[in-house]
């Protein structure tokens, strides 16, 4: 059973991981909530509960690029789960949150 503690809306947002063993990587989000999301990576293992950096922009809401400190949680062979750290940033929360709640039919493709 797939718990979750909150909904995940389906995206295709490329974005960059700054994985400090590895340094950048380049992913796709899959699904974003307001506080996590699923990255499709690369063939490559990145380690549980490791602190990382994700930049990514959301056009439907700004052009302005958004960095999210963010800790893994799980990983598969197609990618890894992460939690963003950033619960004390009020508008990346705001932000992230409106993403998530925009229906998929209102954004732009």
């Amino acid at each position: 059973m797939n718990k979750r503690w909150n909904n995940r809306k389906p995206s295709s947002v490329n974005l960059v991981i700054s994985y400090p063993a590895f340094g950048l990587l380049r992913g796709k989000a899959v699904n974003i909530s307001h506080n996590g999301m699923f990255i499709e990576t690369a063939a490559i293992s990145l380690c549980n509960y490791s602190e990382i950096e994700l930049t990514l922009i959301l056009p439907e809401l700004s052009d302005s690029p958004i960095n999210i400190q963010a800790t893994i949680i799980h990983n598969t062979d197609n990618g890894i789960g992460v939690m963003f750290r950033n619960e004390e940033d009020n508008t990346l929360v705001n932000t992230l949150h409106q993403y998530a709640t925009t229906p998929v039919h209102q954004q732009a493709v």
